[in-house]
């Protein structure tokens, strides 16, 4: 994978102002950058405005991207997509919206109340996370739903890996606590 995003990357450069290589780059990252996006926003359209935002961001970037011997274009995608989250956020503090996805689960056939139950439970994990300052919010989006490594987390954020891991550790009890506030506030 490394191999052939060198590839790529070194045709991007080449082609300045092509969009071959690009398009390829961007086939293989976008629903990487969407999935960003849309967690961080959890409406459709800011979304889709950030992730469009982002890919220009790549494209402008592409032809001056050196990555470091152990960094990936994954990495560098990423360190561009949260920039740019963080960016808009900046600019206009945008309210966010509750995840109203429907969510479908595959195990033995749930009934309606373990499906309701499930689905109501994301809707409070994905409130309480777009409750954490955009630090917190950041890495537990890139770390525990993208899954990216603790050594990319320090690229992306330009952190060093303890303080990705004390971020981390702050962010999920932090998280937790909000979950705790809520579940005491209904009872």
């Amino acid at each position: 994978m490394r191999q052939q995003d060198a590839q790529l990357l070194a045709a991007a450069k080449r082609e300045k102002g092509t969009a071959t290589a690009f398009e390829q780059i961007l086939s293989r990252y976008e629903k990487l950058i969407f999935h960003i996006t849309r967690r961080y926003f959890h409406n459709h359209e800011d979304a889709m405005d950030a992730a469009q935002e982002a890919a220009l961001r790549i494209y402008r970037g592409l032809p001056g991207v050196t990555l470091k011997l152990d960094g990936t274009l994954k990495s560098w995608i990423c360190t561009v997509t949260a920039n740019v989250c963080l960016d808009i956020v900046r600019k206009k503090r945008v309210e966010t919206e509750e995840l109203t996805d429907n969510i479908t689960y595959t195990t033995n056939a749930p009934s309606a109340e373990e499906h309701a139950a499930a689905n109501e439970r994301v809707r409070e994990i994905t409130s309480a996370i777009t409750q954490l300052p955009d630090d917190q919010r950041i890495i537990i989006i890139l770390r525990d739903l993208n899954g990216l490594a603790y050594e990319e987390l320090a690229s992306v954020l330009g952190i060093s890996i303890g303080t990705v891991k004390s971020r981390l550790s702050r962010a999920r009890g932090a998280l937790k606590g909000l979950l705790e506030d809520n579940k005491n506030r209904r009872v």
